[in-house]
This record gives C-alpha cells, sequence and structure tokens, in this order.
C-alpha cells in the first residue's frame, strides 16, 4: 500500500473516533432526579432521552448520602467535564486515603411514588408508558458539589421531591422547623441509575403500576403492560 493512502486511511479513522468519543453538548446532558426516557445505548455510551416526568402532587422522601470517589466514579465524573469543555478542577490520587466526595441523592420512598404515578394527575404518564416498555425513571442522581453545599443537604432532617405550582420538580429540605425550596441540583450530575415499572390491573381492569424495580418484574405482574391484554385469554381457558 502507498504511503500516501496509509496515512489517509489512518487520519480518517483518527478523525472518525475523535467525533464518537465527543458527543455534543446536549447529548452529554445528564438527567435529573425522577426524569423519566429511554437509554440510547451505543458502543461507546449509554444516552438517556428524556420524554416527561411525573406529577408529585404530595412530597416523595429523598436520601441525600456523601460518598467517597473510587476510579469508577472518578473517570466518569472527569469525562464528564470533559465533554462539557470544562476544566477538570478536582483531583483524585489512589495512593491517598482520604478522597474527594460526592453526592449521591437517591428516591427513598418509592411506595409512595409508586402511588401518586397512579394517581388521576399521571393519568397522561401511564398512559405513555402503557405504549413504551422501554421507557425508565431516574431513581438516584450521582453529582459533585463543595463540602458546605454538600453538608446541607446531607444534615437536613427531611429531604424531599415534589412538583411546584409552576409544574417543576423541586426538593424540599427540612432543617428544624424551617422549610426550604430549591431546584433540583443538575450542573454536576455525573452519573445516574435508573428504575423500571412492573404492570398489573386495579379492579376496573385499568393497567396500574404495581412495582419499581431495578431487576425482574415479581410474579404476576409485567414489564410491557400491552402483555396484560394477552394474559386475559389464556386465564380464561
Amino acid at each position: 500500500m502507498k504511503p500516501t493512502v496509509l496515512c489517509m486511511l489512518l487520519a480518517c479513522c483518527i478523525y472518525s473516533c475523535t467525533a464518537i468519543k465527543q458527543p455534543s453538548a446536549e447529548e452529554a446532558q445528564l438527567p435529573s432526579l425522577a426524569a423519566i426516557g429511554k437509554q440510547d445505548k451505543s458502543l461507546l455510551q449509554t444516552h438517556f432521552k428524556q420524554v416527561g416526568e411525573p406529577h408529585l402532587n404530595e412530597a416523595v422522601a429523598v436520601s441525600a448520602n456523601p460518598v467517597p470517589f473510587d476510579k469508577s466514579s472518578f473517570k466518569k465524573y472527569a469525562a464528564t467535564k470533559v465533554n462539557k469543555g470544562e476544566k477538570l478542577t478536582l483531583q483524585y490520587v489512589d495512593s491517598v486515603p482520604e478522597k474527594p466526595k460526592y453526592l449521591r441523592f437517591e428516591i427513598k420512598d418509592k411506595i409512595a411514588l409508586q402511588s401518586l404515578l397512579n394517581e388521576q394527575e399521571n393519568d397522561e404518564v401511564r398512559s405513555y408508558l402503557t405504549k413504551d416498555s422501554d421507557c425508565k425513571i431516574v431513581s438516584s442522581i450521582s453529582l459533585y458539589m463543595d463540602e458546605r453545599q454538600a453538608e446541607l443537604y446531607h444534615s437536613a432532617d427531611g429531604l424531599f421531591l415534589s412538583t411546584s405550582a409552576d409544574d417543576m420538580l423541586r426538593l424540599e429540605l427540612i432543617i428544624g422547623t424551617k422549610k426550604t425550596y430549591v431546584n433540583v441540583p443538575k450542573e454536576e450530575i455525573f452519573d445516574y441509575e435508573v428504575m423500571g415499572f412492573c404492570w398489573g390491573e386495579d379492579v376496573y381492569g385499568l393497567p396500574q403500576i404495581e412495582t419499581l424495580n431495578h431487576g425482574k418484574c415479581p410474579t404476576g405482574t409485567e414489564k410491557n403492560a400491552q402483555k396484560l391484554a394477552d394474559l386475559k385469554p389464556f386465564l380464561k381457558i
């Protein structure tokens, strides 16, 4: 093979790999807590395409726990900063015993969330979910914030997620007798986890969410709500 042709092929490979590894700012955006959507998995990355969020007319308990970075979590954090075109200022040294920490927000009261998803306010959400079994809900987010701010969330007497009057999800912090509402932190999110929906039927034979699961659905429930209709003729037989 001629040297000129070989150089051109190498240049194309380098350009292609660079294009794949550098997602746009929009693609690099990670979902917030309780976002509903689908994971779009490619060879190198998994993107979350949000389609909506639930309406929480009652507060759902949330936990906020500091977690020390390890090699894996810090690699994800560093990659997120690079993808956003931001400078990495946080340092991680594996040999140093005291590691920097990030904050992990997680939906604590999953039973309350499941109950609210079956309320009338979420009829449109459920209708959409019954038609797309690949949709999931974000159950936890991992993000970095300074120690002072992280301690505010971690030491709060109560932490809840609810929908505001302007139809936006917000966090409710209770410290002593004081109640404060803040937006769900999003800027430094670098990782997240999702839960799937397991379906059954209510007393009227309509689909309802029975559980929120990270794994397989329990016996008697279906991941795909459309299968509930297929199950009826079988049960009659």
